[in-house]
């Protein structure tokens, strides 16, 4: 799988690729490279610098150099076409050499520095490590200015929203939505004691944390989305499996923001590391 927009900031890549070790793979100590890890891998060291046959015809052709992450230690791994006239590239994993993940672990991928580095970890710490990446430190702030009358207040919330966000945006979607959540309109709501209107918060579909490198502008009326304060918080609090369904209900929702931002759904749920990984 490709590198999203999170793992590129997470990474400071401009590509990279993931996927999970499978248990024939760790019992074979020999990944084959597929679609994106195979083009990164041929892109990177040239097709014509792979050995095509097995690794004991030719060792040093088929000694490659990458860099372990996240120390960047200089590791030799195998890579060759180990077929004549087949597409099938494989990495051979290495003990020895310091890289072998778990089955059912993540590895990954990257090129950074002119360097290709490569490492693995659990898909519990993958997930946890990518989706802090999208975590809004200001998002307090944001919100309680939603729900606050005063300037003076308001003019605070500009001096530490790093985003730049527009309270008015937010608060139009809110009212667009007849003060409902987006999620389920079903959901019981408790009224403001400062606005006396129910109680709602407005969440950036595509995290306004990605906006260093995302070219497109995220503080959007498309973007936003009103929701009660029980699915703002399971969305980058819950399961997987909650969160994946309050992504692709706001997606299926309105679906143009997919095109006005010029990704696809997986994006989204990847965003929140809540895609399914393969």
């Amino acid at each position: 799988m490709q590198f999203g927009a999170n793992q590129k900031l997470k990474f400071n890549a401009q590509i990279g690729s993931y996927s999970l070790v499978t248990d024939r793979e760790y019992f074979d100590s020999q990944i084959t490279a597929t679609d994106s890890e195979a083009e990164l891998l041929i892109n990177f060291f040239g097709k014509e610098n792979l050995h095509v046959g097995n690794v004991a015809s030719n060792k040093e052709k088929a000694g490659k150099a990458f860099r372990l992450y996240p120390d960047g230690q200089e590791i030799n791994l195998n890579l060759v076409f180990p077929k004549p006239n087949k597409t099938e590239l494989r990495l051979y994993l290495s003990q020895r050499a310091g890289f072998k993940p778990e089955a059912h672990s993540v590895w990954f991928m990257f090129v950074r520095d002119n360097a290709l580095w490569i490492g693995g970890m659990t898909e519990a710490q993958w997930r946890d490590e990518n989706v802090i990446v999208v975590y809004d430190e200001t998002e307090n702030v944001f919100q309680d200015s939603l729900d606050e009358l005063d300037v003076i207040k308001i003019n605070k919330l500009q001096a530490k929203d790093v985003f730049s966000r527009d309270r008015n945006l937010a608060l139009q979607r809110i009212e667009i939505e007849k003060y409902k959540c987006e999620y389920n309109p079903s959901h019981n709501l408790f009224n403001s004691r400062h606005t006396n209107l129910p109680y709602l918060e407005a969440h950036h579909l595509i995290p306004m944390a990605l906006q260093k490198i995302i070219p497109k502008k995220l503080d959007t009326i498309e973007n936003i989305f009103s929701l009660c304060p029980y699915c703002h918080r399971a969305i980058h609090h819950a399961d997987k499996d909650l969160t994946k369904d309050i992504i692709k209900r706001l997606v299926d929702k309105r679906p143009d923001v997919l095109d006005i931002m010029d990704i696809t759904a997986t994006d989204v749920l990847s965003f929140y590391s809540v895609e399914d990984i393969y």
